[in-house]
């Protein structure tokens, strides 16, 4: 399902992480960093914001990747899944070593969770 996310998407598009998590397993970050790879090759933009707790090296390194704006969330909730939101599609992630990911396609769900996330963007401080 996550491989699938960058066929929807096309170049200038823009794909939203909202509540990632302080913790991935290992492998899920090596997962990351292909996933940007596919992903500037197709020049789609990214903007994550990770939770509070988060290492800053991780964030350091987000945002080493072209198209990549990756910030802490505004505020302290601190949650165990992600919300990944591009087109008209979902995907609730829940990172851990037994991983668990449900993609909703509907617009409207989509909308909504880019208007949550676009209400926290505009909080945050970009990653210094």
């Amino acid at each position: 399902m996550l491989s699938n996310h960058l066929s929807k998407l096309k170049n200038g598009d823009t794909q939203y992480y909202l509540g990632v998590p302080a913790y991935q397993p290992e492998e899920q970050h090596s997962y990351w960093q292909k996933d940007h790879r596919r992903r500037i090759r197709l020049g789609i933009k990214l903007q994550t914001l990770f939770n509070r707790n988060t290492d800053p090296k991780i964030l350091e390194n987000r945002n080493s990747f072209k198209g990549c704006d990756a910030r802490y969330m505004p505020t302290g909730i601190k949650t165990p899944a992600t919300f990944l939101t591009y087109k008209d599609t979902t995907t609730i992630i829940l990172q851990h070593n037994d991983p668990i990911a449900v993609e909703i396609v509907n617009q409207d769900i989509a909308d909504s969770f880019k208007a949550y996330f676009d209400e926290f963007w505009k909080k945050s401080e970009r990653f210094k």
